[in-house]
Formats: structure tokens, C-alpha cells, sequence
């Protein structure tokens, strides 16, 4: 619900708005609220949230289209919230594209460690010493962020693990959406997510 409400943009077309795709040079991005919400956890997520995050100076010397140039100068974003309907063990972002999360200049990676709930295939392997290593070295790097202090005035980058949108509102354009936590089912050997009342 209110998934179509301005403001309330595909990643698509995002990411064509900033490669200065001819069809969205005059697409309209309101980058005046303080807060920007990513539904999923790919590296275009991490794509999207790090040219909302990024020091325009730095973005600059890229081959960014001049119309988001001017427009993300003027942003007044100050934190990026992603979002993931599973667990850290199933993102699906690169080890890479998350690594650099933590180099954005002036931007803290905040994970809450709570969040970073394994389904029980997962934390078996764990304790065995068996997990996937590109797995464990995302909950290594998701458990670093999580320890790290916040630094006041810092622009802030949230990763959000099992949650999912439920409906999008506003006054005329997307100003809050609602999100219900989910949790791990398992059923006949399948690690599956059901959402939660929360």
C-alpha cells in the first residue's frame, strides 16, 4: 500500500536518474527529507545508498549524469536505511560492496547486532566450523560494524535485517513506511521467513 505515492522510487529507475539515461533526465528525485529507506540488500542497494551518501565532491570525478550532481549537492540526506527481509546470511550484497560501506568518508555503518539472527542451518555450521567462508566473512564484517561507535555528525548508513515493508503513507508523497519484523521457519529441511506481529 502507497507504493505509488511520489517519492516512492524503483531502483530502476534511480539508478538510470544518476547514469543520466536519456529517458530520466528530467525525473524528478526529492532528495529533501533527511532519511532515504532502500527496500533490499543487493549491491544496487548498496549502489543507491552510497551515491545518496557520498561526498558530491568525490562523486564528481566519475562519470555521474550533472543533473544528479546538482541535485545530490543540494541533498539533505543524512541517512540511508537498508532494508532485507532475511538475515545477514542471506544478503545479497558482495563481500566487497559491503566492505566498502565502512570507507565512505564521513559516514557511520550502524548495525544493530541483534538483527543479525542466523537461521539455525547457519548457526549450526557456525558452531561447527563449517559455514560457507563467504557467509562467515559477511557476519564478520556485519559484527565489526556493530561494534563500532557512532561519530556525532556523521551521515549514517543502517543495515536492517529481517524486516519487511508493509505499506508505505504520506500526505500527498511517501513521508513513513511501516515494516514488520520477520523470523526463520523451517519446513521439511527448507529454511524459509514468515513475518511476525511486530
Amino acid at each position: 500500500e502507497g507504493e505509488d505515492l511520489p517519492g516512492s522510487i524503483s531502483a530502476t529507475a534511480f539508478v538510470a536518474w544518476y547514469n543520466g539515461h536519456p529517458d530520466y533526465v528530467d525525473f524528478d528525485v526529492d532528495l529533501s527529507g533527511e532519511r532515504a529507506v532502500v527496500v533490499g540488500n543487493g549491491n544496487v542497494a548498496l549502489d543507491v545508498a552510497r551515491i545518496l551518501l557520498d561526498d558530491p565532491d568525490k562523486l564528481a570525478k566519475t562519470d555521474i549524469a550533472d543533473h544528479a550532481l546538482e541535485k545530490l549537492r543540494a541533498s539533505n540526506i543524512r541517512e540511508v536505511a537498508i532494508l532485507g527481509r532475511r538475515g545477514i546470511a542471506q544478503a545479497a550484497f558482495t563481500i566487497g560492496e559491503f566492505l566498502a560501506m565502512g570507507d565512505l568518508p564521513g559516514v557511520d555503518v550502524i548495525v544493530d547486532p541483534a538483527e543479525l539472527v542466523l537461521d539455525s542451518q547457519s548457526l549450526s555450521a557456525e558452531d561447527s566450523g563449517t559455514l560457507d567462508s563467504s557467509i562467515s566473512t559477511r557476519l564478520r564484517i556485519a559484527r565489526d560494524f556493530a561494534g563500532r561507535a557512532a561519530t556525532d555528525g556523521n551521515k549514517r548508513v543502517v543495515f536492517r535485517f529481517l524486516v519487511s515493508p508493509t505499506a508505505i503513507a504520506g500526505d500527498g508523497k511517501a513521508e513513513s513506511i511501516t515494516l514488520v519484523r520477520n523470523e526463520f521457519v523451517e519446513a521439511e529441511g527448507r529454511v524459509g521467513i514468515a513475518a511476525t506481529d511486530e
